[in-house]
């Protein structure tokens, strides 16, 4: 996968995420925690990209091992950082309601399938490599 399909791929999903975000804040009891969604697209486009370019990196290594470890600590980081994202954002806000995690894990839903798609594809390059 070139970097120009990604990137492309990459806006696409974005449009969805940016889509779903747009309407779910139009919901009252989410429209204060639009923040929320915004700032969570912003991350997840990050990891996105960082996830692309170390799995394409590893897709290529000599080692076979590295595109598992690779996904091992996508996955690991992510969950950490939505762990991070959900507690440090309670503690710092105190928000009145507990409604704030739903657009967060939408956008860690829409971003999570579209890096395993792609980390699949890329997937598929490691094994064209060893043959």
């Amino acid at each position: 996968m070139t970097a120009k399909a990604f990137y492309i791929q990459l806006a696409l999903v974005t449009l969805l995420a940016a889509a779903v975000a747009y309407g779910i804040n139009t919901f009252p009891q989410f429209a204060a925690f639009q923040p929320v969604a915004w700032i969570s697209l912003g991350v997840f486009v990050l990891l996105s990209m960082v996830m692309f370019y170390a799995g394409r990196k590893a897709a290529f290594s000599d080692n076979k091992h590295d595109f598992t470890n690779v996904s091992l600590g996508v996955t690991i980081s992510k969950i950490f950082i939505a762990i991070l994202f959900i507690l440090g954002y309670n503690q710092l806000m105190q928000p009145e309601s507990r409604f704030f995690i739903i657009p967060f894990f939408l956008m860690y839903l829409i971003y999570t399938i579209f890096e395993t798609y792609i980390m699949m594809k890329l997937g598929r390059l490691n094994t064209r490599a060893e043959q």
